[in-house]
């Protein structure tokens, strides 16, 4: 009878100790679940009823997804080869603790660099290492201590747990309605993906890179052969997507423009924190100095773009070539100076000769937009336009109307003069890899071709319409007008 046990128990193992994966991997699902949550922030969480959806079945799908693999790689194997109870506990345990270290150290990429762990790990947990010393200095290396202890000490309560259960845990009677939950929610997300990419769904659009290693499926040329989808649109939208984040461009080459510009007005730019604005506007008044007050100009949060926009007049894409783009070296005069400070606003002789036309930009370090609207006070300007402008067309319109010299703008800008700017104008710019554009009261972010924003320009609001396709191809036409192919890339 105790040779029968045996040989009882011998059969069982195997059955009981892939019973006992399972409810494991369920555990490190919970785990990473809680981990999930530091992935989220404002800018990523939808606002239709079908982008919660898709959210709320994404995060439990892909989450359940990546546990199974993990389990499936590494656990399953285990089992298989080397069937000893004590040895598959301890040993799952510390592969399940490395892979949540990985998963928290892709947080931490995410949130400090705002990409995730690739194939190239080593260099980016460097570039990890590196922003959460300058933020933490030496308590960085605690808190990792810290959380590997925690996530170790949780596989191993977790083991012994669900072993000690196992018996419980098999006759549990919700098991196949949570494994058809997540299974469902897995292949339902994907599904959703498939029309939202075809309908360039936004709210859904902007989550595709919220979670790492999720690659969500699509279905163009399917739907396409069923009239479900215009896939000459769809690729129209692709390709200029594709033709703004292309590298393989250069700046065609500036054309010299002669103008009599002697004894025309130079033009001062001021860029100050925004927290001198009513410092300016009183030391203004004070002084009786007619100017004009706009919150409509919009600028890039990267101080080095904002700088190359207002020196060049041309949007951030060409910021990285090699041809010199000083608006002063190619009208052979320096007539537009920008000064960038950090300080409280000083009314000093430099602001006193206002005898040039002056710019006043307000330069808020504070906020987490690529791209955002600002307070400017511009004088000697005529009058602003009441929606959404660049710096670019400050600089056409210094050039154009001041100058006197509508040929260079013509020539070698892509915006056009403030006098210009109507209901149909289109702003562009670009910063970083991010490729944005307002049409009326529309603002649209780009990352990497990536829709990742879609606002009202004049409330910041999400919006959660479709894309204009016409719209894009347009922007996307204006902001590389001046880009032609390589050498390296013909």
């Amino acid at each position: 009878m105790v040779i029968k046990l045996k040989d009882q128990w011998e059969t069982e193992q195997p059955f009981n100790l892939l019973s006992w994966g399972h409810w494991f991997t369920f555990a490190n699902l919970l785990l990473a679940l809680c981990f999930s949550f530091f992935y989220i922030n404002e800018h990523s969480l939808p606002v239709s009823v079908s982008g919660w959806l898709y959210f709320l079945t994404t995060w439990l799908g892909h989450f359940a997804f990546l546990s199974m693999s993990c389990f499936i790689i590494t656990i399953f194997p285990v089992i298989i080869l080397f069937p000893y109870k004590r040895h598959i506990r301890g040993v799952s345990a510390v592969m399940a603790s490395l892979f949540q270290l990985y998963l928290f150290l892709d947080v931490l990429a995410y949130r400090g660099l705002g990409y995730h762990l690739s194939s190239s790990s080593i260099d980016q947990l460097s570039e990890v290492e590196d922003v959460y010393l300058g933020l933490m200095g030496d308590s960085y290396f605690v808190m990792l201590i810290a959380v590997f202890i925690f996530i170790l000490a949780y596989q191993f309560l977790a083991s012994n747990y669900t072993w000690k259960r196992i018996h419980k845990l098999q006759q549990f009677s919700k098991r196949y309605v949570v494994a058809g939950t997540l299974v469902a929610s897995f292949f339902f997300s994907h599904f959703m993906h498939i029309w939202a990419d075809a309908t360039l769904n936004t709210d859904i659009a902007k989550q595709g890179s919220m979670f790492p290693g999720h690659y969500p499926l699509t279905a163009k040329t399917l739907l396409a052969r069923y009239d479900l989808l215009d896939l000459d649109k769809y690729n129209d939208y692709k390709s200029n997507r594709a033709l703004v984040n292309n590298s393989l461009y250069s700046i065609s080459k500036t054309q010299d423009v002669s103008c009599d510009i002697a004894d025309k007005p130079k033009l001062n730019i001021v860029i100050l924190p925004s927290q001198n604005q009513k410092s300016v506007e009183g030391w203004l008044t004070e002084n009786n100095i007619n100017y004009q007050r706009t919150n409509q100009l919009s600028i890039p949060s990267d101080l080095k773009t904002l700088l190359f926009n207002f020196t060049s007049g041309l949007p951030g894409l060409y910021q990285s070539s090699t041809v010199d783009l000083a608006v002063n070296t190619h009208l052979k005069q320096s007539k537009v100076s920008v000064e960038l400070t950090s300080t409280d606003f000083n009314s000093d002789s430099t602001y006193s000769d206002l005898t040039n036309k002056r710019i006043y930009v307000f330069h808020d370090a504070s906020n987490t937009n690529v791209f955002y609207r600002t307070t400017a006070l511009l004088i000697g300007f005529d009058k602003l336009p009441d929606m959404a402008f660049s710096p670019q067309n400050i600089i056409a319109s210094y050039i154009s109307d001041t100058l006197s010299c509508p040929k260079y703008v013509e020539t070698n800008l892509i915006d056009v003069p403030l006098s210009k700017v109507d209901i149909q104008h289109i702003t562009t710019n670009f910063s970083n890899d991010h490729f944005y554009f307002v049409s009326k009261d529309n603002a649209l972010l780009f990352k990497k071709g990536q829709l990742i924003s879609n606002t009202a320009y004049s409330t910041n609001k999400k919006v959660n319409d479709s894309v204009d396709i016409s719209l894009l191809k347009e922007a996307a036409n204006n902001l590389t007008k001046r880009r032609v192919k390589s050498e390296i890339s013909k």
